[in-house]
């Protein structure tokens, strides 16, 4: 008996998203170390620059599941990641019920 495996999801539009919003954190982040880089550095602004970089990296590993077609299955027990999951947080690399583990 075979098991059906849910369709992958169409994966342009999420790379686009993907690639928008590291962009975007990019940004965000040449902003926050700015502040940062003053006589007196702001420790919120480093701290920002910091979560920044560790989003830049979950978008990374996420382009890198496009490319290698795993995008959209959980890394952790390999079931399908809910659409509405991946619309919420593009970058997200595991289903609801392992993140909550």
């Amino acid at each position: 008996m075979s098991t059906l495996t849910p369709p992958a999801p169409d994966r342009a539009p999420f790379r686009a998203l993907l690639e928008a919003q590291r962009a975007d954190c990019v940004r965000q982040r040449e902003l926050a170390l700015a502040e940062a880089a003053t006589s007196v550095p702001d420790p919120v602004a480093v701290d920002r620059a910091a979560a920044l970089l560790r989003t830049i990296g979950e978008i990374d590993a996420a382009l890198d599941r496009v490319t290698a077609g795993t995008y959209g299955v959980c890394t952790s027990c390999g079931s399908a990641v809910p659409a509405e999951r991946l619309e919420s947080r593009p970058f997200a690399a595991t289903c609801v019920s392992c993140q909550q583990r």
